[in-house]
């Protein structure tokens, strides 16, 4: 296995699933890019050709599997490794998935020792976890990492406040299975596991509309406590 710093690119639109991968490597020896939509992911594969792509599916502007077709044509890009990372775990973005050239699948919330295990077996090569010197700085970037999901957070409210309003039984459980994935890693285990409960919630045969509202106020409650807090440092 190569020992050099990995270049990984994460092609995603979700603020809190961004903040979420970059934590978790801000750890390891590796170099981070970042992209939010398909388009874009194209073009930053091109100037960083980075050892491997963690890839979203549902995207605006270009979505996860066309922008896999694409790299897949390009001489330059076709053969770096492509994990999909989805919320979505149904056969048959799976099978679409692995069909437009992806080399794995794994599913939200993400499986933080899988997915290291995953990287380290496409690239054939070792993440190194950083040495305690290192330590500061990955303390000061989790600090960051906090403060944009907070900062990411008022426009995912907007999304639930929308999705309950409306009854959107599918809308409310993607929301609360990404929260329920990223949140405990950010520093925020109470979202995950109020996360956990609307989801199962949301699986009764009659979906208890109050209980969820409830829940989420709860969550909105924590995150603005938080907010406070570290508009008080």
């Amino acid at each position: 296995m190569s020992n050099k710093p990995l270049n990984i690119l994460i092609v995603d639109d979700s603020d809190l699933t961004r903040s979420s991968l970059t934590k978790l490597f801000s750890e390891y020896q590796c170099n981070i890019i970042t992209s939010i939509d398909g388009l874009d992911g194209i073009q930053k594969s091109l100037t960083s050709k980075p050892d491997i792509i963690l890839l979203d599916i549902l995207m605006p502007n270009l979505d996860g599997i066309k922008m896999l077709q694409v790299i897949k044509i390009i001489d330059e890009l076709k053969k770096i490794p492509v994990i999909v990372i989805s919320g979505n775990s149904n056969k048959t973005n799976v099978f679409a998935s692995l069909e437009a050239g992806a080399d794995k699948v794994i599913t939200k919330p993400i499986d933080e020792e899988a997915l290291i295990k995953s990287i380290e077996e496409l690239t054939k090569s070792k993440l190194h976890p950083k040495s305690k010197s290192d330590g500061l700085i990955a303390d000061s970037t989790i600090d960051e990492l906090k403060k944009i999901y907070i900062k990411a957070f008022p426009q995912k409210e907007l999304q639930i406040n929308k999705a309950i309003a409306e009854r959107d039984k599918y809308a409310v459980g993607n929301i609360f299975h990404e929260l329920k994935g990223v949140s405990a890693s950010m520093g925020f285990p109470e979202v995950t596991e109020i996360s956990r409960m609307i989801e199962l919630a949301l699986n009764s045969e009659k979906i208890d509309w109050n209980y969820i509202r409830n829940q989420t106020d709860e969550i909105i409650s924590l995150i603005e406590r938080k907010t406070f807090s570290f508009d008080g440092d």
